[in-house]
């Protein structure tokens, strides 16, 4: 099986959990590569500043001061170096819909791609796979999609997980192959639960290319009434967020991420 990783840099996560996934799919006979699309900072310091607001500096601060946060700095643990000291093919561009991007992605004839931190992908780039696009979505689809879901979810009362999806022209819509809960410890803050829901997210996604490569997944369609759409949170209720995992409010701890284990959301929260 072909797979692309598509990325971008500058990034606004960590690295080494794309790292342990490629390492998983080439232990597993997958022939890799990957394409970044290379924006320029303040294309990238805008969308981290839509996607978590002026909570972007102290997430990045926060993540620095963890003991190991240092380890996932270095150019040298890129996931562009990691690729080519492995001697992978690697492409970089100014924008995925480019025609010299969508040209090197097609000479790999891949069979899946997969999201690890990327922009949003052009329909031209997605009809490129035979398989399809897969992404690791920080929510539990249905309920959750959009923008800082995490947090949302805590918000609510409602279970924190990761949902592998297959990726559709619409946000967050196209049919789920699998998700899983993270547990919540008492200590936890939102840094440490972004950092859990990577390392699930390079799990998952190593099982669904898997499932896919071998013709054992199951894609669940969504329906669009299951759930709606977030948007970045206000700093305000971001907040009470973090209060409420700091307190211990928050009462979640890590049950199965099956339909009944999602509490039903408070009053109103679908409201539109």
């Amino acid at each position: 099986m072909r797979v692309t990783f598509v990325s971008r840099y500058p990034r606004v996560d960590t690295v080494a959990w794309k790292r342990r996934l490629g390492e998983r799919l080439l232990d597993l006979g997958v022939e890799l590569s990957v394409v970044y699309s290379r924006a320029g900072f303040d294309d990238q310091l805008r969308a981290g500043l839509d996607e978590y607001g002026l909570g972007i500096f102290r997430r990045y601060a926060s993540l620095k001061a963890r003991p190991g946060a240092g380890d996932d700095e270095p150019a040298s643990q890129s996931l562009r170096s990691w690729a080519i000291e492995r001697e992978l093919p690697v492409s970089e561009h100014g924008r995925l819909g480019d025609p010299d991007c969508l040209a090197a992605v097609r000479a790999w004839k891949p069979d899946l791609l997969v999201l690890t931190g990327a922009d949003i992908v052009p329909a031209s780039l997605l009809d490129i796979p035979a398989a399809g696009t897969i992404n690791p979505h920080y929510g539990l689809l249905p309920r959750y999609r959009g923008m800082n879901v995490t947090e949302w979810s805590i918000w609510h009362d409602d279970p924190v997980g990761v949902t592998v999806h297959l990726v559709e022209a619409g946000i967050d819509t196209g049919p789920t192959l699998l998700r899983e809960c993270v547990r919540v410890e008492p200590d936890d803050d939102l840094p440490d639960l972004r950092a859990k829901q990577q390392e699930l997210s390079a799990r998952l996604l190593g099982d669904a290319v898997v499932e896919l490569r071998d013709g054992s997944a199951q894609p669940v369609p969504q329906r669009v009434e299951d759930g709606r759409q977030y948007y970045r949170m206000h700093p305000e209720l971001l907040r009470v967020v973090e209060r409420r995992l700091s307190s211990g409010e928050y009462r979640w701890t890590g049950e199965d991420a099956t339909p009944g284990a999602i509490a039903p959301a408070r009053a109103g929260a679908y409201a539109s």
